[in-house]
């Protein structure tokens, strides 16, 4: 087996030991080996192609070209520093190497959570991380590695891993289930449900406590890993941010406009323009086009009483 290989296994091996300890400070070791473990296996599916005679050149952070004895230009590694994630990432789009980059990098916003927030609550975080960790080993080590997990990974850390992402996809499943009993105000919440986070421990384990009331923004939901209890209000920022990411992006890139806007009424991103509603406390615009011109107007024009920011200048002015 390959020093990459053979470290990435090691790696994610002392990570399930952490994780079965009985000593809560080894948790962050346990985030730490099993992330570490991950970027090894990607790291190992560049070594595999890279061309033999080249100096495993795909790991490289910097590469060289240069002429080979017939003057052809190759390219070689240059330097011990390997790749970073961003750079494997780029490499294994340029390559049609497929991964679960969305889950891997939840798993890093996990591991970067609790390395800077580490509470009480990390180990159930832990077992979220080991849930993606399981599903992103499983497929790119079968489908990009071609090994079976279990014979590379042994029995014993395979079958924890398995338990933990079987045990935690159940919980998942019976929260997302009475979530999905509400009746939502509106599509785009009901939308956002299945993003509801603690604002606690940022877990994804939350169920809405019964009865459920109406306006939903004001449901209550337990969480599963620390107890915390939070409305709906106190989650729709962060779901409505998770849920809308790429609509968003594309806004402040491209100059589009946003899904989700800051409401002017409790002043929370979680304004939801096309259907006119706050997801955090339920609130409409007052004023929905100007009042000179019939311009529409949105959620950063409601502090204009009415008019559209060129006719609310023009009045100041001429005041």
């Amino acid at each position: 087996m390959d020093t990459i290989l053979t470290n990435a296994v090691q790696s994610i091996q002392i990570g399930i030991e952490d994780f079965q300890s009985t000593d809560n400070r080894r948790v962050l070791s346990a985030i730490r080996n099993v992330t570490a473990g991950i970027l090894l296996l990607f790291k190992e599916k560049l070594r595999q192609l890279s061309p033999n005679d080249l100096d495993e050149v795909l790991i490289k952070q910097k590469i060289q070209p240069e002429l080979d004895v017939k003057g052809n230009v190759v390219f070689r590694g240059e330097g011990k520093k390997t790749v970073d994630a961003h750079q494997i990432k780029e490499r294994f789009l340029s390559l049609n190497v497929q991964t679960e980059w969305n889950r891997f990098e939840k798993v890093v916003t996990i591991r970067n959570n609790i390395e800077h927030y580490c509470t009480t609550e990390s180990a159930d975080r832990l077992k979220e991380l080991l849930a993606d960790s399981f599903i992103i080993i499983r497929n790119f080590v079968s489908k990009q590695l071609r090994y079976e997990p279990v014979d590379l990974l042994g029995e014993a850390t395979w079958s924890v891993l398995l338990e933990v992402a079987e045990v935690y996809q159940r919980e998942l499943e019976e929260c997302r289930e009475r979530t999905n009993e509400i009746t939502w105000d509106s599509d785009g919440m009901a939308d956002m449900a299945e993003y509801l986070r603690c604002p606690k421990c940022q877990s994804a384990l939350v169920k809405p406590i019964a009865p459920i009331v109406l306006p939903t923004y004001e449901t209550e939901f337990s969480c599963s890993s620390c107890g915390h209890v939070a409305m709906v209000s106190d989650m729709a920022e962060g779901a409505l941010n998770d849920c809308y990411s790429y609509e968003i992006y594309s806004a402040a890139k491209d100059g589009g406009d946003s899904p989700i806007e800051s409401c002017p009424g409790c002043g929370k991103d979680a304004f939801l323009v096309e259907e006119d509603l706050c997801a955090a406390c339920g609130r409409s615009l007052t004023y929905h086009e100007c009042g000179v011109c019939g311009e529409s107007l949105g959620p950063d024009d409601q502090q204009f009483k009415g008019l559209c920011s060129y006719h609310h200048w023009q009045m100041r002015k001429n005041d």
